[in-house]
């Protein structure tokens, strides 16, 4: 199993994992460029390689800036994406184990607020669940 920097990322022929990742940006991102090569591999198309990237980052970056405290040391994310070709449907988990806060109001930036929607234009089908023990937003591609 391939290790990440910041976490166990682990690949699979149907599936790519990485658990515990540290919340950062630069650690995520790290994850994104994985999800592509995956993605890449999976011959799935350009339009929706695109946008399982562009909705999995969101759902990470979501979790780094609304789950934790920029100074909590424990503060990770997971992210599972499965795929399944006969089915010819892509699903991607990403969780976080910290609690829910808004962001720091930042003047000139009008456009925040939109993550959510994003995800949900970008994929077939999206659900966010809340707990005690931290946030799950899957999402599902129907290909």
């Amino acid at each position: 199993m391939p290790t990440h920097p910041s976490g166990a990322a682990s690949f699979a022929s149907g599936g790519i994992y990485f658990h515990g990742v540290r919340a950062d940006p630069t650690d995520i991102a790290g994850v994104r460029r994985s999800m592509q090569q995956w993605l890449g591999n999976l011959d799935l198309g350009p339009e929706y390689e695109q946008d399982v990237v562009l909705a999995s980052y969101e759902a990470l970056a979501n979790a780094v800036e609304h789950a934790y405290t920029a100074d909590d040391p424990s503060a990770t994310v997971d992210l599972e994406a499965v795929y399944r070709p006969r089915d010819r449907h892509l699903e991607v988990t990403v969780a976080d184990h910290g609690r829910w806060r808004d962001a720091v109001e930042q003047t000139g930036y009008g456009s925040r607020g939109h993550g959510l929607t994003l995800m949900r234009s970008l994929s077939t089908e999206m659900v966010v669940t809340p707990s005690v023990d931290g946030t799950h937003v899957a999402m599902r591609w129907s290909l």
